[in-house]
């Protein structure tokens, strides 16, 4: 069994890794109670990295929405999803967001089903190619109405 770490230890090691990249204050919670810390020295712990800048909910937040959208090609829906599951309050999820240009979301979102698209045999019936775009696009977090307006339209089926 693992040493536990006292608090002095924990809080450096928390600083080296917040230093390295963005962290939310429900995973230091999460590596806290792993390490041994109890809640109230977590508390104090959170509370001191916070008013430091280690952490902030709201920078990392718009953080993992630039990646996410940039680099993974996730839609609105399956950002949200991951933000909640990280904790993150809905009013912080929202500003985050506003930062996802609209114009631009729909060109990857239509860059997304049109590389998925070309992995599909041509001779499959054109309403399983569509169910199976669709799918794709929905389990990417695109919201079904940009997914079906894409899908519908005629610039998709161009080569």
């Amino acid at each position: 069994m693992k040493k536990a770490l006292s608090p002095a230890e924990a809080t450096e090691r928390l600083e080296i890794l917040c230093a390295r990249s963005e962290q939310c204050s429900a995973d230091i919670r999460r590596k806290l109670y792993n390490w041994g810390i109890g809640s109230s020295q977590s508390q104090r712990i959170i509370e001191r990295l916070e008013q430091d800048r280690y952490i902030d909910d709201s920078r990392f937040a718009k953080a993992y929405v630039r990646d996410k959208y940039r680099f993974s090609a996730w839609g609105r829906i399956k950002i949200t999803a991951g933000l909640i599951a990280k904790r993150i309050p809905r009013h912080i999820i929202d500003e985050a967001l506003l930062e996802i240009d609209s114009r631009t979301y729909a060109l990857t979102a239509f860059k997304a089903i049109r590389s998925k698209l070309r992995t599909l045999p041509p001779d499959m019936p054109r309403y399983d190619i569509r169910a199976r775009l669709m799918r794709f696009a929905l389990s990417r977090g695109y919201e079904s109405s940009l997914s079906l307006r894409i899908i519908d339209s005629q610039r998709l089926w161009q080569e």
